[in-house]
């Protein structure tokens, strides 16, 4: 139980079921047809409660990357890849993939599909995702197999390469997830600090126990449930989120450097969602439009709540890092954010997806 008696434990955890029925009942509110005016007010207090947790906001100007771009990113941060759009992909591809292959494709050496393949877009602009790296080989044995010639390969675009290796490469890419993705590298460096955060704070230990096992086996740190001595065991999952904003990254020489381990870090799914309703599109000074985005604390790697998460130097693993204490006091903006949810009449709401207490659902706390 570590330095904290169950006196402790039992408040530490009643007050996070309290903010979670808050956050909840705020999380409703942004995701229903409540007023503008009743939403804007919401989002000015929840950020001042996130600021008070030592999170930040920041304005970035309006600099966006190409969507195609962008998906690159989403694909090695989260080792899966997404749809890929059809229009993006161009007509010789499309093309080459119908194709049956001939005896001129025969004709081409193995020397000039790895010449073809480095002089691509695969090479310039995608090899340095590490996960897209790690697929390089069955890449060019599948382009050799499927009789892509040479001619097209140079000449294909990021949709075009995605497709392919969603396709005919796959299990290859999922791999480097599961092998050295970014919650493999965080839990074989923080796994007491991770079991104690989900434990101190209510989620059920043999959740914890296989949850973590999840993450060394399979690279994910997903949501479940399972029974359990007779009853049904549920907890929360995790995502991957990136301290700094995807569409406009700062101070890197690459795109793929976005997804080094010290500029993510994962937080619960809800948690997650919430925080990015907090964010907005805003007009800067001088006209132009910008985006006030929100920053997780310095050195958190993984963020049950606001208000719970540990800290680490993916730099310097060694080293011991205190997490920073709120600048004030927490139930006092949870009291506020409370009093006026339960004043918003929200009529025909969409509800919003319920933040979980984690406990048994056919009995009570274990």
């Amino acid at each position: 139980m570590g330095n904290k008696t169950r006196k402790d434990l039992v408040e530490a955890r009643r007050n996070r079921e309290h903010a979670e029925i808050v956050l909840d009942g705020a999380m409703k509110i942004l995701t229903s047809n409540a007023s503008d005016d009743d939403k804007r007010r919401l989002v000015s207090m929840l950020r001042r409660y996130v600021i008070n947790n030592n999170c930040s906001l920041i304005v970035t100007p309006e600099n966006p990357i190409s969507p195609e771009h962008k998906h690159c990113i989403r694909d090695d941060c989260n080792g899966r890849i997404s749809d890929v759009v059809s229009e993006y992909l161009s007509p010789e591809y499309v093309e080459a993939l119908k194709k049956k292959k001939t005896k001129r494709d025969k004709m081409f050496g193995m020397s000039m599909y790895r010449q073809a393949l480095k002089e691509s877009i695969y090479e310039r602009e995608m090899k340095g995702y590490k996960s897209y790296e790690a697929v390089e080989y069955p890449l060019l044995l599948n382009l050799v197999s499927k009789g892509i010639s040479p001619n097209v390969i140079v000449n294909m675009g990021i949709s075009d390469f995605r497709d392919f290796i969603k396709e005919f490469c796959y299990d290859d890419f999922v791999k480097y997830r599961e092998k050295e993705g970014f919650v493999k590298v965080f839990i074989r460096e923080n796994e007491q600090d991770f079991y104690t955060l989900l434990r101190d704070n209510g989620v059920h230990p043999a959740y914890v126990d296989r949850l973590i096992e999840n993450m060394y086996t399979k690279g994910c740190a997903n949501s479940f449930e399972f029974e359990y001595k007779g009853q049904i065991i549920t907890g929360p999952g995790f995502g991957i989120d990136h301290k700094e904003p995807v569409y406009c990254p700062n101070n890197i020489a690459s795109y793929a450097e976005v997804n080094d381990p010290p500029r993510l870090a994962l937080v619960e799914d809800s948690i997650h969602r919430l925080k990015h309703k907090l964010e907005r599109r805003v007009e800067m000074e001088d006209g132009m439009i910008g985006y006030e985005k929100i920053l997780l604390p310095r050195y958190c790697v993984a963020m049950l709540d606001f208000e719970h998460y540990i800290v680490h130097d993916f730099d310097n693993p060694q080293r011991k890092i205190m997490p920073p204490q709120p600048h004030g006091n927490n139930l006092v903006y949870l009291n506020k954010i409370e009093t006026f949810v339960q004043s918003v009449d929200v009529p025909n709401g969409k509800s919003g997806k319920s933040l979980p207490t984690y406990v048994n659902k056919n009995g009570g706390r274990k």
